[in-house]
């Protein structure tokens, strides 16, 4: 089975990891629009959330990356005894490569599907997966990643993905936006009248998501980053009231993390092999 589209590869291969003033066209559309201290100080406290959870695996870790692109997790290098990153994309695992060649960590980068993973059962200490299976736009195809990424997985070690919640209680547009294209006539109608997004998305529920790696060990659940990215491009740490929604925002992520998953755009989901 494979799990992204032909469109998706070559957007990737040919837009998505393009330079433009600096800047890769991916983190262009999807990155930060500013980088204050306050997003600085959100930035920090969910990596900090990222490598508490891959420290349960133990330290000096083989650590697969599913869906590195050109922008492997710098941050957690650390971590690893080897880093293994794996993509699709071609063009993004050359950026890829630059980036890690002065990391001073072994590496390795394959070319794969995130459905058809080119590696033995428990090959790895660790999983890391962020911003990745959401763009797979059929279900069965998610459902594939899923069971791969967590087949690869010693036991006793871990799985952490970031992933979308399709139903952000905190922002009813959205939400509703998603309940529309979740329906099926109302789906249709809103693809013939709104521009064409650059990628598939298709966040799936959060229990279906947790459904899929429950097999594999226990699985916790909490907020990743509440903000969508319409609202970390748009709305300014730099002004009152956007100043105001980034202390918010970091406030409830710092305190309540692990109770919010429903509330914010993104997930953490941590899978504990056994």
């Amino acid at each position: 089975m494979s799990g992204f589209t032909p469109e998706t590869k070559e957007f990737y291969d040919n837009t998505g990891w393009r330079l433009e003033e600096g800047r890769t066209v991916d983190d262009l559309l999807f990155g930060d629009y500013e980088r204050g201290p306050l997003r600085a100080a959100l930035h920090e406290e969910r990596t900090r959330r990222v490598r508490d959870a891959l420290r349960l695996a133990g330290s000096g870790l083989k650590l697969l990356e599913g869906g590195c692109g050109g922008n492997p997790s710098l941050g957690l290098l650390d971590l690893c005894s080897h880093y293994t990153g794996v993509d699709i994309s071609t063009t993004g695992l050359h950026v890829a490569a630059e980036r890690l060649q002065n990391a001073g960590v072994p590496f390795t980068l394959r070319q794969a599907d995130l459905c058809r993973l080119p590696f033995e059962d428990g090959s790895f200490d660790a999983v890391y997966s962020a911003h990745a299976i959401y763009h797979i736009a059929d279900a069965e195809a998610q459902r594939a990643a899923f069971r791969e990424l967590a087949r690869v997985v010693r036991p006793t070690g871990v799985a952490v993905f970031i992933l979308a919640n399709p139903l952000p209680l905190l922002f009813p547009v959205r939400l509703v936006k998603r309940m529309v294209a979740a329906s099926g006539p109302l789906s249709r109608l809103a693809n013939r009248i709104r521009p064409r997004p650059p990628l598939p998305f298709q966040p799936m529920p959060l229990g279906w998501m947790r459904d899929q790696l429950t097999p594999f060990g226990g699985v916790s659940m909490g907020c990743h980053a509440l903000e969508s990215v319409w609202f970390n491009q748009h709305v300014s740490e730099h002004r009152p009231l956007g100043r105001l929604l980034w202390r918010l925002a970091h406030a409830v992520e710092r305190r309540w993390a692990d109770r919010a998953a429903v509330f914010g755009n993104f997930v953490q989901i941590t899978l504990h092999r056994r």
